[in-house]
């Protein structure tokens, strides 16, 4: 069964889930480029980010991405290599923005739109991918 739900604001929280399950906690969630959690297979978030610019777009784009991880056409690092990349995003982010609960979900338009290209190109190929930049 397919399900997608369609939700605004910054408070992330997740009432249908599991706490064991997913549990963002002060609006952060270890999301690999903001769309994938590396442990959790075929779960994918759209427009969960903030960007300094329009979101559409970028939500588009991620949404590409994950249309060709569902229909095969690409695929993702390992977890591992995933949340490496999360992890040295977040470093990335707490030195480009304040440290607060709004700013875990804050990307630059430009440089989080070509990661999103980035990454779905060198997915279609098994390459390996390079980590986010905040602000290349």
């Amino acid at each position: 069964m397919d399900v997608i739900i369609y939700a605004t604001g910054y408070r992330v929280a997740f009432p249908f889930f599991d706490e064991g399950f997913l549990n963002p906690s002060d609006n952060r969630l270890p999301l690999y480029r903001f769309v994938v959690p590396p442990e959790v297979p075929n779960l994918y978030f759209i427009g969960l980010l903030q960007p300094l610019g329009a979101i559409m777009p970028l939500a588009e784009a991620q949404a590409e991405w994950v249309a060709d991880l569902l229909d095969g056409k690409a695929g993702l690092p390992d977890p591992a290599t995933m949340q490496r990349d999360i992890e040295q995003t977040d470093r990335a982010m707490r030195k480009r923005y304040i440290t607060s609960p709004r700013h875990t979900l804050q990307v630059d338009f430009y440089p989080y739109l070509r990661s999103i290209q980035r990454v779905r190109k060198k997915g279609r190929k098994n390459e390996p991918i390079q980590a986010l930049a905040v602000n290349p």
